[in-house]
């Protein structure tokens, strides 16, 4: 179809099709400026209970370091018991009231802390084992044997404690 010269002339003064410009972010809408309220004040949240998560366990650190720096210490295990069981009834004193905890001892003792951490396992005899720690030492090497092994027991029981108790 051949278009007449009055027809061309037309189409010669039509202009290209003008796109509006494109939808800028700014200003941002109510939803946006309440997502980024809601984010942020998720992430302040998150960050204030980190802290202080971080803060309430910090006994925790800092008994579970001197656990640690007890095993290089070249004491007799009788003495290291001491000091551990010493430890434990100092974290107890840290979270539970002292009226609860500083007159336990022997049995009684045990019992708290299988009460405050049901799901850690004591180990077999630890009454024996703490008792030991109230003996001199020994020079025979299968009682020094046996009294390393009551200690190794005895510190991972103490960590596992230490690490899991609830308040």
């Amino acid at each position: 179809m051949k278009l007449t010269e009055q027809q061309q002339q037309l189409l010669n003064q039509l202009q290209d099709i003008q796109l509006p410009d494109p939808i800028g972010w700014w200003p941002l809408s109510y939803t946006w400026w309440l997502l980024i309220f809601m984010v942020g004040s998720l992430l302040v949240g998150l960050i204030w209970y980190y802290l202080d998560q971080k803060k309430r366990n910090a006994y925790r650190t800092e008994a579970l370091a001197y656990l640690s720096t007890l095993e290089n210490q070249p004491d007799n295990p009788n003495q290291q018991l001491l000091e551990i069981n010493r430890l434990l009834k100092q974290v107890a004193l840290t979270c539970y009231p002292r009226t609860e905890v500083a007159a336990l001892n022997d049995q009684a003792w045990l019992d708290f802390l299988a009460k405050t951490a049901a799901h850690v396992k004591q180990p077999d005899h630890l009454l024996a084992i703490l008792q030991r720690g109230y003996q001199p030492p020994s020079q025979d090497p299968i009682q020094t044997q046996e009294a390393q092994y009551a200690l190794n027991q005895f510190k991972q029981y103490a960590q596992a404690w230490i690490k899991g108790h609830h308040q």
